[in-house]
């Protein structure tokens, strides 16, 4: 069974709870994008959103910020788990992975398309998981990309273990591709097509059992 985290990207609280009642019951865990306006010149309801939304979901949190390392601490007294940090934005990728040990959270790298992953040898094996973006950070609904395949080959040859995040324009034909170069440990990332589907548990559960 496949590993599929539906994602919200909201700008407003109103959107934020819209989306997360959409999968409310089905999804065991939500990828939340969080933007500060910096990394792209847009802003997403920030972490402490969630003090006053409640949901059974697990909740990760995709940080697209300057300097991820000092969002750790509104995320981990938000309650969520894991954070996936932008290393465009990381100006020292050690202090990163430190503080999100440090408060108990799985910790991530996460990089746009058109990021080398050279220099990620130094760290994969200190994450729990690497994030690839498929299509260009920013908005939802985009075509993906298939240069990712690529790197996540690349990602893969550099460590058998580490949980390989695919994030942007997924479905189900590119999701057999993607597994068919990255094996088990991988995951999905999958905001439009689960949110806007007339049933988003079907679409869930119908993407959960790719092969």
């Amino acid at each position: 069974m496949r590993v599929i985290v539906p994602t919200v990207l909201a700008k407003d609280i109103s959107k934020f709870e819209e989306d997360l009642r959409r999968v409310e019951g089905f999804a065991r865990k939500v990828q939340m994008d969080i933007v500060d306006g910096k990394f792209i010149p847009f802003e997403t309801v920030t972490p402490e959103v969630l003090l006053t939304v409640e949901t059974p979901a697990e909740i990760e949190a995709h940080l697209m910020v300057e300097d991820p390392a000092e969002w750790v601490k509104r995320c981990v007294a938000a309650g969520i788990t894991a954070v996936y940090g932008q290393v465009e934005k990381m100006p020292n990728v050690a202090d990163f992975i430190a503080k999100a040990e440090e408060a108990g959270m799985r910790t991530g790298l996460a990089y746009e398309l058109t990021t080398p992953l050279g220099g990620l040898e130094e760290w994969v094996n200190l994450v729990d998981g690497v994030l690839l973006m498929s299509v260009e950070v920013g908005a939802q609904g985009q075509a993906f990309d298939q240069k990712v395949l690529e790197r996540i080959k690349k990602v893969r040859d550099l460590s058998p273990t580490v949980v390989i995040m695919i994030d942007g324009g997924l479905n189900e034909d590119n999701i057999k591709r993607c597994l068919r170069v990255g094996g088990e440990k991988i995951e999905f990332a999958v905001g439009s097509q689960i949110l806007t589907a007339s049933d988003p548990e079907d679409c869930y559960r119908r993407l959960e059992e790719i092969e």
